[in-house]
């Protein structure tokens, strides 16, 4: 949950997860509460802006046949992080490599309520690819849905878009 400084809205969950779970490993500030509020509240203004795909899609492509999820080298095939029945949409921003085990396991589910609700593991311990690619796809759509300043209580609803 993020702290009390962090509106409870979608757009604001976006930018606190996107500046936690991307911004600061990326940066080698994994715990460093001012860097990831700082990075929250650019985000929030617009001085700094959310990646485009190429970055994930490039950490992909290094990856061999690793699994997203566990990082186990096996034969991998392409998951939709967003599955389409979900509205996730058709392309290469919507799909990371996974194994056999987590394929099935993950199925037609959203990517945070697979891994926090069905796995029981903590969101900020999603691997930095698929969550990034995942905080991208909420962001556009609920940028276009004009729905960032909705209100929102836990991340899991962030791809439905606010509150249960």
């Amino acid at each position: 949950m993020p702290p009390a400084a962090v509106r409870r809205t979608v757009g604001d969950f976006i930018y606190y997860y996107y500046a936690k779970l991307v911004i600061a490993p990326a940066a080698g500030q994994t715990d460093n509460y001012a860097f990831i509020i700082d990075r929250y509240k650019r985000l929030g203004t617009g001085e700094i802006r959310i990646s485009d795909y190429d970055r994930e899609i490039g950490r992909m492509a290094t990856q061999g046949d690793r699994c997203a999820f566990c990082s186990r080298r096996a034969k991998t095939k392409p998951l939709e992080i967003v599955p389409r029945a979900l509205g996730g949409p058709v392309g290469i921003h919507n799909l990371v490599r996974a194994c056999a085990r987590c394929a099935r396991s993950k199925g037609k589910k959203d990517l945070l309520q697979w891994w926090c609700d069905v796995l029981g593991r903590d969101v900020e311990t999603i691997p930095r690819v698929p969550i990034a690619l995942y905080l991208k796809l909420a962001y556009e759509r609920h940028q276009v849905g004009f729905r960032l300043r909705k209100p929102c209580h836990d991340i899991r609803d962030i791809w439905r878009g606010g509150s249960r």
